[in-house]
């Protein structure tokens, strides 16, 4: 079997907005503050005149805002000089941009020469964090709390949950070490409560957090830990009461805020906005906020303060793309169609561009059907060259529904003209020399993709496949499908195609286990063709007929069903 179009299978995912709570990123409970600082007198000595200028124009840089230009110059004479003053401004500065490759460097080369040092412990345990290392990253803010530093375990502790269970296991066995050697400890409290409340285990997340309120009982984590857990629980009430609570104690924390201001979007949204101002005023530069504050005036009807706010959002592409994107979505619920188009076609920045050009398509095709929709997207790709690849996609896939297949052809080897080594195209356009029967190129293009990444799995099997069904090369297309499925061996797509080419050379019992296989995975209409066939010609004919009518249910229109049917004489047109 070969897959359609695999690129343009893509999830699309409602962005935030008043309707639905964006998922909020647990890094944001750590805070981003190191230890004190720690210095050392250091020998005064004079610097080379080319060292004195490059570091003269850092500190100008930092004193006009130019961060990037000040770490660039401070980065080259670190390297060049090895002076540890130089050394810990780079790493400092290069923390604060979050460049973590650049701070974790410099953390290092500063550890050399000052070993206890919280600071450089901190920066090298936020740097390793950040780059999905925890477990790295456990000992350097171990050391911190061993130093005196104000530890932040719960960065941590929220990078590990994207991890497996077993390293979240790890890391809660190093928590537990910890705790027991440091027991008051309440950054490790606050950490192991936060991996506790992810897993749901609210019960025991809640008596190690009311442990750290006891003795802080305005501590900004706790409290952000404790209205989650509440409202993990269902206990909508309380979770409100301690959010309000903890925003009076903290009314300066974003997180808590923005916590507080979405769940008032559920009961009260005249609060949500004024919450939602507050936070807009204390955060002018993040245009999230301002989105789902122009959302909730939309909703509010406050069309002047919701046009305000989309001008302002517009004055960036990629802001402008994400607001466009959800009044796009928001237009469809209400049926507005015009709108919903109008809004897509200016949601043009990554990542909404996709999700906005397939929902763009989608509502064309319903109201003016495929011609007029190709001359839509051909407009949008004069409009937008660099995302014409992702839009020429889009444009095949039409004629490859339609059955235009050689316009579908033409149109991608215009394509490839401009972007020879598009896999995405050739995979493409292999699919129309298929229906077109030119094995020749079929075989050229994913001969092409094949030699460029000879691990393409979907490449292989689509070759293996193909020549299975165009020739007599059944040996060679085995060969191919074999190397895709020890690539990929619990693709649905790979299992059936071997299970095919079994079939083809004779072996029926074998290819009844891989077909069976592919189709308890998947109940795919080409490979409920294939398994149909496959147990009509060893005489189970009832199980035959069964599968055969659930592919048809998945896809009443299946052509390769009917085409099984027809050659095995069972269906008339």
């Amino acid at each position: 079997m070969r897959s359609v179009f695999p690129y343009l299978l893509l999830t699309i995912v409602l962005l935030s907005g008043c309707a639905s709570q964006t998922p909020t990123s647990d890094a944001e409970l750590a805070a981003n503050s190191s230890p004190s600082q720690q210095t050392k007198q250091k020998t005064i000595r004079p610097f080379p005149e080319d060292t004195f200028f490059d570091l003269l124009v850092a500190e100008m840089a930092l004193r006009y805002h130019d961060l990037d230009t000040a770490l660039d110059n401070y980065s080259y004479q670190a390297d060049t000089t090895g002076d540890p003053g130089v050394i810990t401004t780079a790493a400092r500065l290069a923390q604060y941009l979050n460049r973590d490759d650049v701070a974790e460097n410099y953390a290092r080369q500063w550890l050399q020469f000052e070993p206890e040092n919280a600071e450089a412990h901190y920066i090298m345990a936020s740097a390793l964090s950040h780059g999905q290392r925890p477990l790295d990253a456990f000992p350097h803010m171990t050391k911190v709390m061993e130093l005196g530093g104000d530890s932040n375990f719960a960065a941590l502790a929220a990078t590990v949950l994207s991890r497996d269970e077993k390293d979240q296991g790890a890391f809660l066995t190093l928590l537990d070490n910890q705790l027991e050697r440091h027991p008051n400890e309440n950054s490790l409290k606050i950490a192991k409560a936060l991996i506790l409340q992810y897993q749901q285990q609210e019960t025991a997340a809640l008596a190690l957090i009311q442990q750290v309120l006891n003795d802080e009982p305005d501590n900004p984590h706790a409290l952000l830990i404790e209205t989650r857990t509440l409202a993990q629980l269902g206990r909508d009430d309380e979770a409100l009461d301690r959010l309000r609570y903890a925003v009076d104690q903290n009314p300066n924390h974003k997180r808590l805020r923005h916590d507080l201001a979405r769940r008032l979007v559920k009961t009260d949204l005249f609060q949500a906005k004024a919450q939602y101002e507050l936070l807009v005023r204390q955060n002018p530069d993040d245009s999230d906020l301002l989105l789902e504050l122009m959302l909730i005036n939309r909703e509010l009807s406050n069309t002047d303060e919701a046009a305000q706010q989309l001008e302002s959002l517009s004055d960036t592409p990629a802001h402008s793309s994400r607001a466009h994107y959800v009044l796009g979505r928001l237009a469809e619920e209400d049926r507005n169609w015009p709108e919903a188009i109008n809004h897509y076609q200016q949601a043009t920045a990554n990542p909404e561009f996709t999700p906005a050009s397939q929902r763009l398509t989608s509502i064309s095709l319903s109201l003016d059907g495929a011609e007029k929709t190709l001359e839509l997207l051909q407009v949008l790709r004069l409009r937008l060259p660099e995302h014409s690849s992702r839009i020429y996609l889009l444009e095949a896939e039409i004629l490859r529904k339609e059955a235009h297949y050689q316009r579908g052809y033409d149109l991608l080897s215009t394509a490839l003209s401009n972007n020879p080594d598009e896999e995405q195209l050739r995979y493409a356009r292999s699919l129309f020399s298929e229906k077109l029967g030119n094995l020749k190129a079929v075989e050229a293009d994913l001969r092409h993709i094949i030699t460029r990444d000879p691990e393409n799995a979907t490449a292989l099997n689509a070759l293996g496949y193909s020549l299975a069904n165009l020739s007599s090369r059944l040996d060679e297309a085995e060969a191919l499908v074999k190397r895709a499925l020890v690539l990929e061996p619990e693709d649905p797509a790979i299992i059936d195609s071997y299970g095919w080419i079994l079939f083809l050379k004779g072996n029926t019992g074998g290819a009844i286990k891989m077909l069976e296989k592919a189709y308890n995975k998947s109940q795919d209409h080409e490979i409920a063709a294939h398994f149909g066939e496959a147990l009509w010609t060893s005489g189970d004919k009832q199980r035959a007929q069964s599968v055969w009518e659930t592919g048809l249910k998945h896809t009443p229109d299946s052509p390769i069903i009917y085409d099984t049917l027809r050659r095995l004489e069972l269906f008339n047109d």
